[in-house]
């Protein structure tokens, strides 16, 4: 059995060469899946839907704000059943793309599609 010198957890270790290609798809393939998460629609991003600052300075801005919060309450519960647990895979449980995917029996690029479409029709809902 061939053995290759790897560095794990700052250590240098001799594994055998299935394993250390093991550990280095399995390494290459986290990496991958975190660049694709980047790519798709992130926290961030959702989180825009109801972009205002932070520090409201008058009532007019309290006002607009508890108005977007209300359209955006109202646009929520106009959502189906699938459309919100979606929505709740993805913010609340923060569940990648590829477990969204697993549990609702689609492709990732499918979760990420039906993400940003809910995206844009809750951010349309409140400006």
């Amino acid at each position: 059995m061939d053995y290759v010198s790897i560095e794990y957890n700052g250590k240098q270790l001799s594994v055998p060469k299935e394993v250390a290609d093991f550990l280095s798809q399995d390494h290459k393939r986290q990496q991958a899946q975190e660049r694709q998460d980047r790519r798709h629609l992130s926290k961030s991003d959702f989180e825009t839907v109801l972009s205002w600052h932070t520090t409201c300075d008058s009532t007019e801005d309290l006002v607009l704000r508890n108005l977007r919060l209300e359209n955006l309450r109202k646009a929520v519960s106009a959502l189906s059943d699938e459309e919100r647990q979606l929505i709740s895979l993805r913010y609340d449980q923060e569940l990648t793309m590829e477990a969204i995917g697993k549990i609702l029996g689609v492709s990732k690029m499918a979760v990420s599609k039906r993400l940003k479409k809910l995206h844009n029709q809750l951010k349309g809902s409140v400006q």
